[in-house]
């Protein structure tokens, strides 16, 4: 029988009436206003980190300050080593060919390899496939590898490390114990291998202010200052607790109440 043409026995209760769509029945649900149901979650601005920096800057040391503040991942050589156990090969090898642009590699390396499959391109198929799973993952920082241009641009606060050389070059020096000529050396062969390799890949050139949210000096900041600024951006993209649509009660104590 319809709705229309039902009508209830005469020893049967009727059924409760409503007003404007609410139910008097005590514990009926109450539906959601057009504004509730129409409102957005509110999600963070930011759900990763993309570092980009010139070598000898300290972008690494960065990277792993705002993880630890942040309690976020850090993929750097960690990237290597991932890529090396899904190709099987030595992480030395991979360590080669990590951000170098494919014109590079071919003139360099394929003449000494005899494998038939040109391992750049494997490289760069898995390096995609994990800085694209790891943007989906979410509260995580990925250093180099141009993962800025990788990243949904969106979600992603993408930092550019700076520092003058003299700085850069004294860094290097102490790291892996050369003369402070020779790091400064390494340091521009690293950055030109780097800058060509974002520009082969991604047509954007690595040094341009305007790729990047923010541009820090960490010789000018230093390490620490500019881990925070980094920690501060993320915290302020996040969403505020949106305060209760009531009051509280107050639970007033004892020695208040006889105060009273």
């Amino acid at each position: 029988m319809s709705a229309a043409g039902f009508r209830p026995r005469p020893d049967e209760p009727a059924p409760a009436q409503s007003h404007r769509g609410w139910s008097f029945w005590p514990f009926a649900r109450r539906p959601l206003s057009r504004e509730t149901a129409s409102s957005p979650v509110p999600v963070a601005r930011f759900r990763n980190v993309a570092i980009s920096r010139e070598a000898g800057a300290g972008g690494g040391a960065i990277g792993r300050l705002v993880g630890t503040r942040l309690n976020w991942k850090v993929y750097d050589h960690e990237l290597i080593e991932a890529i090396a156990q899904r190709m099987e090969r030595p992480t030395d090898d991979v360590r080669a060919l990590d951000e170098l642009a494919p014109s590079m590699v071919q003139d360099w390396l394929l003449p000494h390899l005899e494998e038939r499959y040109a391992p750049q391109e494997a490289y760069l198929d898995h390096l995609a496939k994990l800085v694209e799973a790891i943007g989906r993952a979410g509260d995580s920082i990925v250093v180099g590898r141009a993962a800025g241009f990788l990243l949904p641009r969106n979600e992603t606060l993408s930092i550019r490390v700076v520092a003058p050389m003299r700085a850069r070059a004294a860094r290097m020096a102490e790291r892996i114990g050369v003369s402070v000529r020779t790091a400064r050396r390494a340091a521009r062969d690293l950055d030109r291998r780097r800058a060509h390799f974002t520009r082969v890949m991604h047509r954007v050139y690595e040094n341009d202010a305007h790729n990047y949210d923010l541009v820090i000096d960490s010789d000018s900041l230093g390490i620490p200052m500019a881990a925070e600024l980094i920690v501060r951006a993320i915290e302020f993209g996040r969403p505020a607790i949106r305060p209760l649509p009531f009051p509280l009660p107050l639970r007033a104590d004892k020695a208040s109440r006889d105060v009273s």
